[in-house]
């Protein structure tokens, strides 16, 4: 197991040279060069789902053997109450003496399975200890576990959209540890053996501020985040006492001038970072408030702030932000929010070339968290066609927008013939990426195709 120990100053840890680089996105957008029909488009307000965002609820998906917890999850039904997320809890409790046993791991591939079946996904942790002072398990005893649980993580990693670093102490949050794994040289090699066992796609949240420095010392740098063989690239934040005092729990350290220095290292970094949590309480009516946290619009920014892409729904502070009246707007702005403005296409696709651009402003929260597939389809004579461009949706950031130009041979073998032109934001994943319910809806009226999963841009090119 390669240790990803901190470096003392500047940069970031390397990973193992064997994993890739991400990619840095297409080339730089020349909308000069497209001409052709404009159309524009209307934004819509209407509250709908979209992956790997939104409000979650917490899941037991598997706790102890084949019983409590293990059955009746309906996580078919997760979708029609407003979930594409939840917080995936997988119980080890019944293993702290020794292996995974293979009926229980078959247990939780079933309940994978049913992930995917539905149509959702998961941020996923592996806990040990329910209370305080329950036990966790023995450092041996976790790192085998890890190991153990490997293939089921790569098997489904097209739905855990994220691992939380959990396992060790209380809920898996990093303290009270009855076996004295929350020490930075155990957090270290616990997040050094979760890397290892992710694909090279996948990143590792982790809950405290101080537990982020270990392995990002001087924050990151938007080339840091894309860049495959650092550390950077692969971590994000959980926050799972927001809002519950000014520190949130210890989030952030308990006073200043540390607590602020704290906000403002992660806050330079989370437009890169996948950002979520739960609530655990609500900050006091009284006393000192120095980030403006106790009104509607203070805890819009909080969350603006932060990037947050989903936030608990069922237990916090929700009732107020219904009473608030505030509780659509978060449910909008959490994580992205694509909004296409115009589209530019020619009449006809010149010497076969497909040259076009289209535009769209990120006014949610976040960029998209995880790779995502841009393809221009084209779709005429009972056949579909797609284009696929190099660029990299993760870098839309909120409050951008986006130019993204087309300039590519037309697929080989389309035939002549007038084709209608849609945008289609896919899952990468080839187990996802013909499913409607894993592509990104654009925030606009009169574009969406349930059925498909593509945003028609109305209009059409002819191919001579």
């Amino acid at each position: 197991m390669i240790l990803l120990a901190a470096c003392g100053s500047g940069g970031t840890p390397a990973l193992p040279p064997t994993q890739p680089s991400q990619p840095e996105g297409g080339p730089a957008p020349d909308v000069a060069a497209v001409t052709g029909r404009t159309v524009t488009y209307a934004e819509s307000n209407e509250v709908f789902l979209n992956p790997e965002r939104g409000f979650r609820p917490g899941v037991q998906l598997g706790h102890g053997i084949g019983t409590t917890g293990m059955a009746g999850v309906d996580l078919a039904g997760m979708r029609g109450r407003g979930s594409t997320v939840i917080q995936a809890y997988i119980s080890l409790q019944n293993f702290k003496g020794g292996p995974i046993s293979s009926t229980y791991l078959g247990q939780i591939r079933d309940r994978l399975q049913g992930l995917r079946n539905a149509g959702i996904k998961a941020s996923v942790r592996f806990w040990y200890s329910w209370d305080e002072p329950e036990p966790d398990a023995p450092r041996a005893v976790m790192m085998n576990h890890v190991q153990q649980l490997s293939p089921l993580l790569r098997e489904f990693a097209d739905v855990i959209m994220v691992v939380q670093a959990g396992f060790i102490g209380a809920w898996g949050e990093w303290h009270s540890s009855t076996n004295g794994l929350a020490n930075d040289t155990d957090r270290r090699n616990l997040v050094s053996a979760l890397l290892a066992a992710l694909p090279a796609d996948r990143k590792v949240q982790i809950r405290y501020v101080d537990a982020l420095r270990l392995f990002l010392p001087s924050g990151m740098t938007e080339n840091d985040a894309f860049n495959g063989s650092l550390i950077a690239s692969r971590l994000g934040h959980h926050n799972d006492c927001f809002l519950v005092n000014q520190s949130d729990a210890g989030t952030y350290a308990w006073s200043d001038p540390q607590r602020t220095a704290d906000r403002n290292y992660l806050q330079a970094m989370t437009r890169y970072m996948p950002v979520g949590g739960e609530m655990c309480g609500d900050v006091p009516e009284s006393g000192s408030d120095p980030y403006n946290r106790r009104t509607p619009q203070g805890q819009l920014d909080e969350l603006a702030r932060f990037n947050w892409s989903w936030i608990s729904n069922d237990f916090g502070n929700v009732e107020r932000w219904r009473q608030w009246g505030i509780y659509d707007t978060i449910s909008r702005r959490l994580g992205y929010r694509l909004v296409l403005t115009q589209s530019v296409v020619p009449e006809v696709a010149g010497n076969r070339q497909l040259t076009m651009s289209f535009t769209l402003r990120n006014v949610g929260w976040a960029a998209p968290i995880n790779p995502r597939s841009v393809r221009i389809i084209l779709r005429g004579g009972g056949q579909t066609f797609a284009v696929e461009q190099p660029v990299e949706a993760r870098k839309w950031y909120a409050g951008g927008t986006h130019t993204v130009t087309v300039s590519q041979p037309l697929p080989a073998g389309i035939p002549a013939g007038t084709y209608q032109v849609l945008l289609h934001l896919a899952d990468p994943y080839p187990t996802l990426t013909a499913r409607p319910e894993y592509a990104i809806r654009t925030a606009n009226s009169g574009l969406w195709e349930p059925g498909t999963g593509f945003n028609n841009l109305n209009q059409t090119v002819r191919v001579p």
